[in-house]
């Protein structure tokens, strides 16, 4: 298949709705979006931890069965990103002592590092590894290779998550029979291509605010250092509204988009006052208190995951998300940790190219699914639907004269002829599921998380 034809499909899982996109990567390097889709959820998906498995499965399938019907294509493997609130990193440290002063070798630092993989955590697995540094006698370097000691300490960033989190979007996508092209820890992902290097290196905090969760995630000289997800969002404040008026989650959902704001300084003397169901009425100010009283308590839990790591946040919080699309979000933080250097990212929008007629929402909402389809490598289509169709019936006249003619011998095939078949072109290097299945089961999430259904 040329490169023309190839597509790649990328699936997010959110609290709010799962969705689904699919784009080329132009020769350029940048990326043309083609489609997107989304199943809007309440019950399927709970902090980004798949609960009904039966709903998330028929979210998928008609989520593939729009992208395949308006581009023409058969899906039959996705990427796919992971989060949800037991999603965490665990900092982790394994010594060596060893009998003399030695060169210390790259089959050394490797066995250090498959000792660190090995790690068991209750109930969770390691996800991804990232080395942070080495201490050589009484030296912090990034790379050991090379120095003789007779001691060293390899520090490790473990990105752990409960085996549930992986094990219900396996057997979601298994059921909607669509393969896994491959798993990619979505706030890592977004990371990657929303923050630039300068950010990285001098030190950044990342923080996705989501409907169901808010992500912390710090990096500091070019390394991912922490990594939390925080079970409170953008629904808390919905909810909040529509308990204390007695309404549905759409229309506090409404008011809030509509009229609210995530930090006010003062009230207003003539708040306006807002219609709601029922012919009654909502003050303006009371609307802001309510936002105001969760926003404060979102960014201060924000705030206690980064707080003794923000005098090495030079190039400070960066925030994205569809719940930091609240206005005033920037200034709300301001207020409430008194860390000044905090901005709302550019949308990724802005540096793809969007096909004619796809609809785009705007702000960051869908910045982490379109990080996962730019992190894509391989194509995730069949031939065209269209090539699949049964041929129409020749005449009669034609078959009676096909059946009177000899059968002609049967063409004997070359023995490598199947190989030389093109093939998908593999990721390079062993996949996340490969290590995940290698690394095994591991240690309980500093979170509690709901009870399955």
């Amino acid at each position: 298949m040329g490169a023309d034809k190839e597509i790649i499909v990328a699936l997010e899982f959110g609290t709010s709705a799962i969705r689904g996109i699919a784009g080329k990567k132009k020769p350029d390097g940048t990326i043309q979006i083609l489609d997107i889709e989304q199943e809007r959820t309440t019950d399927a998906i709970q902090r980004g931890v798949i609960y009904n498995i039966d709903k998330t499965t028929q979210a998928i399938t008609n989520i593939v069965e729009r992208l395949n019907t308006n581009l023409n294509i058969k899906i039959y493997r996705a990427y796919v990103g992971i989060s949800g609130q037991s999603l965490h990193s665990a900092g982790n440290y394994i010594s060596r002592g060893l009998e003399m002063k030695v060169k210390i070798t790259p089959e050394l630092v490797d066995n250090l590092m498959d000792n660190n993989r090995n790690t068991q955590y209750s109930d969770s697995q390691i996800l991804d590894v990232v080395p942070q540094e080495y201490v050589v006698g009484n030296r912090t370097i990034a790379d050991p290779v090379g120095i003789q000691s007779d001691q060293i300490e390899a520090r490790f960033v473990n990105i752990v998550a409960k085996n549930t989190l992986v094990d219900n979007i396996h057997k979601c996508m298994r059921m909607a029979d669509i393969e896994i092209a491959d798993l990619f820890i979505s706030p890592m992902a977004l990371a990657d291509v929303l923050l630039s290097d300068s950010e990285k290196r001098s030190g950044c905090a990342m923080v996705d605010f989501g409907a169901g969760t808010t992500t912390v995630s710090v990096y500091n000289g070019n390394l991912l250092r922490h990594l939390v997800v925080i079970p409170l969002g953008g629904n808390n404040i919905t909810n909040d509204i529509a308990t204390a008026h007695q309404m549905e989650f759409e229309e506090a959902e409404s008011l809030k988009r509509k009229y609210g704001i995530a930090y006010v300084a003062a009230e207003s003397d003539t708040p306006q006052q807002l219609a709601i169901s029922n012919d009654r009425t909502l003050s303006e100010n009371e609307l802001q208190n309510i936002i105001g009283a969760r926003q404060e308590e979102i960014i201060l839990n924000v705030w206690h995951q980064i707080e003794n790591l923000s005098s090495r946040l030079l190039s400070g919080i960066v925030i994205t998300g569809g719940a930091a699309q609240l206005k005033d979000m920037p200034e709300a933080i301001k207020h409430f940790t008194q860390f000044q250097k905090v901005k709302l990212a550019k949308s990724l929008i802005t540096t793809t190219d969007v096909g004619a007629g796809v609809t785009t929402p705007q702000g960051n909402s869908i910045d982490t699914l379109i990080a996962l389809l730019m992190h894509g490598e391989n194509n995730c289509i069949r031939e065209a639907t269209d090539r699949e169709e049964t041929p129409e019936a020749e005449p009669a006249d034609v078959e009676e004269k096909k059946a009177e003619e000899p059968a002609p011998a049967e063409e004997k095939k070359p023995a490598d002829a199947e190989e030389k078949k093109e093939k998908p072109k593999k990721p390079k290097g062993p996949s996340l599921g490969e290590r995940i299945s290698k690394w095994g089961k591991a240690w309980a999430n500093i979170f509690t998380e709901p009870d399955e259904d």
